[in-house]
């Protein structure tokens, strides 16, 4: 079972609580919490002989209803947005030499795809097979920002993450590699490598989060 996130990654878990009251009921005709008698005929066959019977029915008391109580869902992530194509560049906040450093192959061609606030940068080995993939999301909120870490490294299935300081997320292997997410106010990091160890991500993600000064 995975570790429980530091506090911060909580603010993204949404408790639905349903409340259930029950109070004392009020039948027509008689007092507040009392409850109503009727007399009522019964017929009763016994063999050959039939007879009527009277017989008091009460009526058990019963509460109002009261609708059930819920606390809303967290905040959804960003939706998905067209994306240009990618094209052959420089990454602006990870350098080949730092990738190359931190994951401790060389690099090929690196790639960017120029959304906002900052490109998605993906980078090769000399070989052409992939490398490392990051990239910085700018949510509306900072729920946003959580959620959109948890679509990535989902609670139950990963690691809690709180690097750098201030930051909180998750970490956790993939069928590729391992992937490292962590947010802070309303900007999520993604950084996703080739490797199992889960502190290549880790690496990527604080070198990026200290170029931009985030």
């Amino acid at each position: 079972m995975a570790a429980l996130r530091p506090i911060g990654r909580w603010r993204r878990a949404a408790v639905l609580a349903t409340v259930a009251l029950l109070s004392t009921g009020c039948s027509a005709g008689g007092p507040a919490g009392t409850a109503a008698s009727a007399e009522s005929t019964v017929t009763i066959t016994e063999g050959t002989r039939t007879a009527v019977r009277s017989v008091t029915v009460t009526a058990v008391p019963t509460g109002p209803s009261v609708a059930p109580l819920s606390v809303p869902p967290s905040a959804p992530p960003p939706g998905p947005t067209d994306e240009p194509a990618s094209v052959a560049g420089t990454c602006p906040y990870l350098s080949d030499e730092q990738v190359a450093d931190i994951n401790g192959q060389h690099t090929g061609v690196t790639t960017v795809v120029d959304v906002p606030p900052q490109p998605i940068c993906t980078f090769t080995r000399s070989d052409g097979g992939w490398l490392a993939t990051v990239r910085i999301v700018q949510a509306d909120t900072p729920a946003a920002a959580v959620a959109a870490v948890d679509q990535h490294v989902p609670v139950d299935r990963s690691n809690p993450a709180d690097d750098p300081a201030g930051w909180s997320g998750g970490s956790m292997p993939t069928d590729r590699g391992a992937i490292y997410a962590v947010s802070k106010g309303s900007v999520a990091v993604i950084a996703e490598a080739n490797q199992p160890q889960s502190i290549k991500g880790r690496q990527l993600a604080v070198a990026a989060i200290a170029n931009l000064g985030l």
